[in-house]
């Protein structure tokens, strides 16, 4: 697979509530194809970010673009967990425009839940 095939996309998760996560919370941010709500989401990649209280909320993630179909929608997903309980999750749609070069600055908001 070579570079042309690869693209990126970066950026943070956030929480308005003015609180520390939990010790050993666990991020993780998806890139999905949205596209049909009849069949299940299709993961094009998901990063996990352990001990995300130290690590921070920032993502990177990698898809390749022989996996993007013309005329599908994408979207970011993220959520926080902390002992495999859901504690935070986007709650608002979050689409992406896939095939450019790099998408960086996508702020992700998620909401106790």
């Amino acid at each position: 697979m070579g570079n042309d095939s690869v693209k990126t996309i970066a950026g943070n998760v956030h929480y308005l509530e003015k609180i520390a996560l939990p010790s050993g919370s666990t991020l993780r941010v998806y890139l999905q194809d949205v596209s049909r709500m009849d069949v299940p989401v299709k993961e094009l990649a998901v990063q996990v970010t352990p001990n995300a209280e130290q690590a921070g909320l920032a993502f990177h993630l990698t898809y390749n673009t022989a996996d993007v179909v013309d005329g599908h929608t994408y979207a970011l997903s993220a959520s926080i967990t902390h002992n495999c309980k859901l504690i935070f999750t986007n709650t608002d749609h979050h689409p992406v425009q896939l095939g450019v070069d790099h998408v960086t600055g996508q702020d992700i908001r998620v909401h106790r839940v």
